[in-house]
């Protein structure tokens, strides 16, 4: 595991850009894993960026993220293909919005919607993603995945912030991601950041299990890295 400091948000959002930007640029068909919220906002407007400067393009990749409402339909406003990536990087760059893919639990029916996710995260090429962006929650989570005494490994059924169900991905196929990038601001992260990169692997810390990973770069701003 990797740490990089930042004085600035906005300069670590400019380094994980740059991250991303590099495995397009190696690898311009990739597969990405990507994070919605409020941290990875700067990344892409980073990324938006660097797409209008000509130096870099998403004509020929392919977007996941991590999880997607089961109880509203693609097309719907409020869902995150809309509310998130449309907003902050789709409406901007060389990407349609074909290029990403979510868990359709409204089509299908959340738990086949699930097993569907797991089946396509296996037909990848090598069977995983190139690589993998992540968040952190403030109680150490990492995409849907709370802290418990046993966790999921598979996609599986959650609820959101708002009870919505959803469609998460498992800690199986984010820690198959050849590469992690792990993105953390401010100082109410903290503590979780030092769980994470210090403290024993553990359920009840999922973003722990990230010390498994043969290669993971962690970002913070100095608030984040502030308890190491």
């Amino acid at each position: 595991m990797r740490v990089q400091i930042y004085d600035t948000y906005e300069e670590m959002s400019r380094a994980a850009a740059d991250l991303v930007a590099a495995q397009l640029l190696q690898k311009p068909n990739c597969h990405l894993g990507m994070t919605a919220g409020n941290t990875p906002v700067g990344m892409c407007a980073e990324l938006v960026k660097l797409y209008k400067e000509h130096r870099v393009s998403f004509a020929e990749c392919t977007l996941y993220n991590l999880e997607e409402m089961a109880d509203v339909p693609p097309e719907d406003p409020k869902n995150l293909r809309h509310t998130f990536f449309h907003v902050h990087l789709l409406d901007h760059v060389d990407a349609g919005d074909e290029q990403l893919i979510l868990p359709d639990g409204f089509a299908d029916g959340i738990d086949e919607a699930c097993k569907k996710y797991d089946q396509l995260m296996d037909s990848l090429p090598d069977g995983r993603l190139d690589m993998q962006i992540l968040g952190i929650g403030a109680d150490a989570h990492i995409g849907m995945n709370k802290p418990n005494e046993t966790l999921i490994s598979q996609a599986h059924v959650v609820y959101n912030r708002l009870g919505r169900p959803t469609c998460a991905m498992g800690l199986h196929h984010m820690l198959l991601a050849k590469k992690i990038i792990m993105i953390a601001n401010g100082e109410e992260k903290a503590e979780a950041v030092a769980k994470m990169i210090n403290g024993p692997i553990t359920t009840m810390a999922p973003a722990s299990m990230l010390q498994m990973h043969p290669d993971v770069v962690v970002l913070l701003d100095k608030p984040a890295a502030s308890r190491l």
